[in-house]
Order: C-alpha cells, then structure tokens, then sequence
C-alpha cells in the first residue's frame, strides 16, 4: 500500500456513539504475540512505509501503520518490534519500559502509530497497556501523555492519558490505561502518538523534538453491530495531526 501525509484539523466533529451493551458485540485483545514481520523491511526495526497486520474482530484483519509525521521520511527508522524477555537487546541508547516480558510495540522519535480493520469495520478502543519511552534526557514526573486520535468519516476526536509510571531504577513501566468516554466511540481508524514533557519546562511536546516516544501492547478493542451506533452528538474536536490515509498501489 501506498500512504501519504495530509493535515487534519477539525473544530468540531460528529461522531457514532456506541451503546454500552448490544447482543453481538465483537471483542478482542490485540496482544502482538507473535507479530508476523514478513511484511517490515528490515524487521524486527519499524521504519516509514512498513504495515504489519493482527488478528482483529470476528475474525478479521488489523493493519498497523507506523510513520513519521514529516514528509519524504520513507524507510526512516520510526520504531521496533520489542521482545520484552530480552529488551537490552532492543533498547540501546533509549530506556525501555522492563515490566513487560511480551512482545509489545514501540514508536520512537516522534513517530505515530495508525491502525484499522482491513475491510472497514468501525472499532472502539477500551483499554491498553502503555509507557513512555525514555531518551536519557531528565524528565518531569509525568514523563509524557499518550494520545489517541480516532477518525471517522472526516471527523475526529483525540483523548490524552498521562504517561508518569516509573520504577525505581528510573525505568518507564508499562500501565494500564482505561480510555474512559474515548471508548464509548467508534472509528475508522486510530492514530496514537506521544507528548513528552522535559524536567524544568512548562510545555510537553510532540512532533519537535524527537523524544516523543512510547509502547503499546494488548490494546483491546470492540465493535457493537448496528442499530445500536445511532446516536449522532456533537463533539468538540481536539484534532490537529499529520494523519495519513491509505490508498491502494
């Protein structure tokens, strides 16, 4: 698949409310292990213009798309496919979260993380496990926000979750992150991506600085089956990101 970069700004948004409950609601636990990495250029490193793909609900496909939010970055590095029982191997020059054993996902440098079911089906984001990824540089106590931006049809809202867990060697830990009322809506896609806030500034940033870096692992996802998405509201939209869609070859 070919991608591209288009900026996305949106002041206010119309998205699909989910229901809390309805027969036939599709759930599943996107865990990354195993990742298959036939499909990465040079694996287990993700670079821009790599797709990986999970298994997704009732059966069906997730596509993982990591990418550097610049333009003309195709085949930069933008991540890794972690083996959290062996992270040292991994995490050279960067501290990696250490209470995680599992294969899990990391995005460095800036780097965003979209994904979507391959044949369209809309999906709500209820919880996850994540951490903050260290560059040696001091941090804050809360060393960064995670953000999550779901896009539907034009629209979009974003959803930020501190990131401020560490251990006492000074290691980021992975934490539980329930996504509250961002999971009562349903998307096309998601993008996930980080601030980080350095030690002594008042301001936490993303997409300037290079050390906006975190994990992800064992997001869980769900679908609830029409009619039970009726219901439209309005939303103010916090969306501004260098979003990429897809497009076939």
């Amino acid at each position: 698949m070919k991608k591209f970069v288009t900026s996305l700004a949106l002041a206010v948004s119309a998205l699909a409310l989910s229901a809390a409950a309805h027969a036939g609601v599709l759930r599943t636990t996107i865990t990354f292990d195993p990742v298959d990495t036939s499909t990465l250029l040079a694996p287990p490193a993700l670079v821009d213009g790599d797709e990986f793909y999970q298994p997704g609900l009732g059966g069906r496909t997730m596509w993982f798309d990591p990418f550097a939010n610049t333009s003309g970055a195709f085949g930069a590095l933008v991540g890794n496919i972690i083996d959290g029982s062996i992270v040292d191997e991994f995490c050279v020059g960067i501290i990696c979260p250490v209470n995680n054993a599992s294969t899990y996902v990391a995005l460095l440098d800036d780097a965003v993380l979209a994904f979507g079911s391959t044949d369209g089906l809309l999906f709500s984001v209820q919880s996850l496990n994540a951490s903050f990824i260290g560059s040696g540089a001091p941090q804050a106590s809360t060393q960064g926000f995670l953000a999550l931006q779901g896009v539907r049809g034009g629209a979009a809202l974003t959803a930020y979750y501190e990131l401020s867990s560490l251990d006492a060697n000074g290691h980021p830990n992975f934490e539980a992150i329930d996504t509250g009322a961002f999971g009562d809506y349903e998307f096309d896609s998601v993008y996930a991506f980080a601030y980080e806030c350095p030690i002594g500034s008042t301001t936490c940033n993303a997409f300037n600085s290079n050390k906006a870096q975190f994990a992800l692992d064992d997001i869980a996802i769900e679908h609830i089956p029409e009619p039970a998405s009726l219901a439209l509201v309005g939303v103010a939209g916090l969306a501004l990101l260098g979003a990429r869609r897809r497009r076939a070859d």
